[in-house]
């Protein structure tokens, strides 16, 4: 892989490590070309993910060793992405580790997957730690779409009553539609913040901060309306080659089968191109687990996180 020193849109652009810039727009070419290279398999590793998380996560971004170090705060601790296209992403790791330990943090690296993890797993100064709550569902995009067998029978009932009983539209999202659809996102979370986690607070942040931007960005989605009204939506971004990533959906709950059956439209015309669908990670919550496990997965994607040993 390239470093990403020769990316003709990083050049000049990031400023070089221990210094940091606040993550913005004119990121985005660079980090998609990153990423475009890196094929991560992470959900968090997309351009669209990271700059709609960004005030929520006060993301800084950096050049270090020629690679592309995005540095987060993370449940109130601060920690590094996996640099993107280090050449010696172990070495790099270590630096970024050790100038948090000299800020007197004990910081880690968020989300390594891959052959990489192996590596840091042999090294003397690094220990990975698997993060189990943040593993990554991922599925077959034919499987969403056909709902194949009996273990599928609950999800086609209730796409089949959705359809039997709606007087709906299933189109793309379109820019004009997005205050809309803001409004929407509002509704929702006026009525489901009271009752679920205190994490929602900032996923709605940061989804109304894609929402905002959306037409800046690498993405699409869909709405569902029934009588003319906005009651669903999906939004997605490419991962790899292979895969996409869901970034966001929501719906009316209390609209019978409309969850699965937007999941199911959204796989059917916008994601069939794709191998695989990433639906991100559970976070530990055993409500969210459920639900997710309901798809059958066909895999997870482990993620770890990585520090620096303690001195003994």
């Amino acid at each position: 892989m390239r470093n990403l020193a020769s990316l003709s849109m990083t050049s000049g652009l990031l400023p070089a490590f221990p210094d940091f810039a606040p993550l913005s727009l004119e990121h985005g070419a660079a980090i998609e070309e990153a990423r475009e290279q890196a094929q991560p398999e992470a959900s968090e590793l997309t351009f669209p993910e990271i700059f709609a998380w960004r005030r929520v996560r006060q993301t800084q971004i950096t050049d270090i060793d020629g690679a592309m170090g995005l540095f987060i705060l993370r449940h109130g601790q601060r920690c590094f992405y996996p640099p993107i296209g280090a050449r010696d992403p172990v070495r790099t790791m270590h630096r970024m580790l050790s100038w948090l330990r000299q800020q007197g943090e004990d910081g880690f690296v968020y989300g390594l997957t891959g052959d990489v993890v192996t590596r840091v797993q042999t090294d003397d100064m690094l220990v990975a730690e698997e993060d189990v709550d943040n593993a990554d569902y991922v599925y077959r995009v034919q499987d969403l779409i056909r709902l194949p067998g009996h273990r599928y029978d609950g999800k086609r009932n209730h796409i089949n009553h959705f359809l039997q009983n709606n007087d709906f539209t299933f189109s793309r999202l379109k820019v004009s539609e997005i205050p809309e659809l803001i409004d929407f996102e509002n509704r929702w979370y006026t009525h489901r913040h009271r009752t679920d986690p205190p994490g929602l607070a900032a996923e709605n942040q940061a989804i109304l901060e894609l929402l905002r931007n959306y037409g800046n960005l690498p993405v699409e989605g869909a709405v569902v309306r029934i009588r003319g009204r906005i009651e669903a939506f999906s939004i997605a971004t490419e991962l790899n080659r292979n895969t996409a990533v869901v970034i966001a959906e929501k719906a009316n709950h209390e609209i019978r089968g409309l969850y699965q059956a937007i999941n199911q439209m959204f796989c059917e015309h916008f994601l069939a191109r794709y191998t695989w669908v990433n639906r991100e990670q559970d976070t530990g919550d055993l409500g969210l687990r459920r639900a997710k496990l309901s798809y059958h997965p066909h895999h997870m994607v482990a993620k770890y996180r990585v520090r620096l040993r303690r001195s003994s």
